[in-house]
């Protein structure tokens, strides 16, 4: 937990953000929609009650109690994955503190979505493509950097060294 700790605050600023950015959506532009930057980007805001992107696509990644468990899925392997980088290295590097603060806020984001929300108020949309909000960013943010780093980094840390580091810390 101390390794974590100083992600805390960080993580907790951006879900503030993000929830704090619907709620006022909600409450003031349900019905408002403009152009943010020409016709690239545009605020309209809609509530996605699929539960995820592919929930739009398959009616299985709909299912509330199967997102939750996989938010939470996510949760554990953005920390347990920390964890292992933290065995195994003395200093975290700034892309790493992206990864995991930008990952876990986003994940918690979700979560929150799926139990208070019943699912996204997505509100950036890019015309003829699809909608999303702050938190997908946070999380296409964090996924972008990993990608990079596991592809400079593979020799680095494996899946298998992943998987055996989680069965005998968290006793699996």
């Amino acid at each position: 937990m101390k390794q974590i700790k100083p992600f805390i605050i960080p993580v907790l600023f951006l879900t503030l953000i993000d929830q704090t950015i619907k709620i006022i959506i909600l409450k003031l532009f349900m019905q408002d929609e403009f152009d943010i930057i020409f016709h690239l980007l545009r605020f309209n805001p809609e509530q996605n009650t699929n539960l995820s992107w592919f929930g739009n696509f398959a009616d299985v990644f709909s299912s509330s109690f199967l997102m939750v468990v996989f938010n939470i899925l996510a949760i554990y392997i953005i920390l347990s994955g920390y964890l292992l980088y933290r065995a195994k290295t003395k200093k975290t590097k700034f892309s790493v503190k992206i990864i995991l603060v930008f990952g876990l806020a986003g994940c918690l984001c979700s979560l929150i979505d799926k139990i208070f929300w019943g699912g996204s108020l997505d509100f950036l949309q890019i015309p003829n493509f699809f909608i999303f909000d702050i938190k997908d960013c946070y999380l296409t943010v964090a996924g972008i950097i990993f990608v990079i780093i596991g592809i400079l980094h593979s020799k680095e840390i494996t899946v298998k060294e992943y998987l055996y580091f989680c069965r005998n810390k968290f006793k699996l």
